[in-house]
C-alpha cells in the first residue's frame, strides 16, 4: 500500500509541477495604436495682451472622402508678437466626443508634434512642453509662436506616433496620426 501511495504521490507531484511550471517566454508589449483624429484645434494667446486670443480649427468628419472642412482653419495673428499656443486633437466620430489630447498627454513618450511654417511666412515655432522620458524630450501640445513682418502663408501641423526611437526633434520617425495644414495670416 505504501508503494502505491508513493507512486500516486510522485505522479501527482509531477503532474502538478508540469502544469504550474511553464518555460519562460519573452513577451513583447505591443505598441499603442495610432489614434483616430477628426479635428485639430489651435488656440493662440498673445503673451503681451491676454485679450488677444485667436483660434483655428481643421475638421474632417469623413476622412475617406478627402474633403475636410477648412472654413475655420485660418489663424490670424499680429505681426511682431509672441503667442502661447495650445493644440487639441479630437475624435468627433464618438459620442461623447473623444478627447485624443488626453491620450497623447498620457502617452507623451510615444508622440511628437511637428510644426512646419511655409517659407516667407515670418513665423517661428518652439515646442514648450516635454514628455516623461529621461531625459525629457519635446512634445508639442504647447508651443510659442513668434511672428515678424506681415505675411500670409500656411502652417503644417503633424502628430507623429513614435513608440520606438523618439528623440524629441526628428519628424521622420514613426507613423503619422494627423497631418493637417492651416492658413496663417500675420497682420
Amino acid at each position: 500500500m505504501n508503494k502505491s501511495f508513493a507512486i500516486i504521490a510522485i505522479s501527482s507531484f509531477s503532474l502538478l509541477w508540469s502544469a504550474c511550471h511553464k518555460p519562460e517566454e519573452n513577451v513583447d508589449i505591443p505598441d499603442p495604436d495610432n489614434e483616430v483624429i477628426t479635428t485639430v484645434k489651435l488656440t493662440a494667446v498673445n503673451a503681451a495682451d491676454a485679450t488677444d486670443v485667436v483660434s483655428a480649427q481643421w475638421k474632417d468628419l469623413t476622412p475617406n472622402d478627402g474633403n475636410p472642412d477648412l472654413s475655420a482653419a485660418t489663424l490670424t495673428m499680429k505681426k511682431n508678437a509672441v503667442y502661447n499656443v495650445t493644440l487639441q486633437f479630437l475624435d468627433e466620430t464618438k459620442t461623447p466626443v473623444g478627447n485624443i489630447t488626453e491620450e497623447i498627454t498620457d502617452r507623451a513618450n510615444y508622440h511628437l508634434i511637428c510644426y512646419a511654417p511655409s517659407s516667407g511666412l515670418g513665423l517661428t515655432v518652439q515646442r514648450t512642453d516635454k514628455d516623461n522620458n529621461t531625459p525629457q524630450m519635446e512634445l508639442g501640445l504647447a508651443a510659442k509662436f513668434t511672428t515678424t513682418a506681415a505675411a500670409d502663408g500656411s502652417l503644417q501641423v503633424a502628430l507623429h506616433h513614435q513608440p520606438s526611437g523618439k528623440n524629441g526633434t526628428d519628424c521622420a520617425i514613426g507613423t503619422t496620426d494627423a497631418d493637417v495644414t492651416f492658413t496663417v495670416k500675420v497682420q
